[in-house]
């Protein structure tokens, strides 16, 4: 079993879109669960219960206790806003992989230095920063996001996630991003977590 959780004290980064898309494509490879450790708000059991439903399974944190975990490939852990640099470590320390998703706006990137230092001063090494919600071209902000990160030695996806309104309409139909009708870039959109798995299964 590879667990994977995603997290970030700052709300607002992509971290239900992204534990959805990657639990959904990670589900074609092998039985998932989502895990969705929002207790206020819920989100990913929200989407998943707001249409058709998704092809991994979604529980809430209340839920976990009563599954057994040993028959899932992969459990990807979607946690709630505002885990503090303490609770990102414990989580660190208990997965194969911490997702650490941002914005590449001046906000955002000013915040996770913070975020990370835990994780840096205990010298761990399972985390890597995903950067979502990238403006299109003329705009270069995803790029500059990335060189800095890579500048400091942060250990960064290579793979950024573009800005879509097709996000949004998933979560309303409750549906895979590309499973949205209408939305020229909702399989461009979902192509991005394609290359992203790609490099989680590396």
């Amino acid at each position: 079993m590879y667990q994977i959780a995603i997290a970030n004290d700052k709300g607002g980064v992509g971290k239900t879109t992204s534990a959805i898309a990657i639990a959904s494509l990670l589900a074609s490879r092998g039985r998932t669960l989502l895990v969705d450790a929002d207790e206020k708000t819920a989100s990913a059991v929200e989407w998943a219960a707001a249409g058709p439903g998704l092809p991994c399974e979604v529980i809430s944190i209340e839920q976990m206790g009563q599954m057994d975990l040993s028959t899932f490939a992969y459990v990807v852990l979607d946690t709630k806003a505002g885990e503090d640099s303490a609770e990102l470590l414990s989580l660190a320390q208990a997965v194969d992989l911490l997702i650490v998703p941002t914005k590449p706006d001046g906000v955002s990137m000013r915040a996770l230095p913070k975020t990370l230092a835990p994780l840096i001063r205990e010298g761990i090494t399972n985390y890597r920063v995903l950067i979502t919600d990238v403006p299109a071209a003329p705009s270069v902000e995803g790029h500059d996001a990335r060189e800095a990160l890579m500048d400091l030695d942060v250990p960064v996806f290579a793979q950024s996630v573009r800005r879509a309104s097709a996000f949004s309409k998933a979560a309303l139909q409750g549906v895979e991003v590309r499973s949205v009708k209408g939305d020229s870039r909702a399989k461009l959109a979902h192509r991005d977590y394609e290359l992203v798995v790609k490099e989680i299964l590396r």
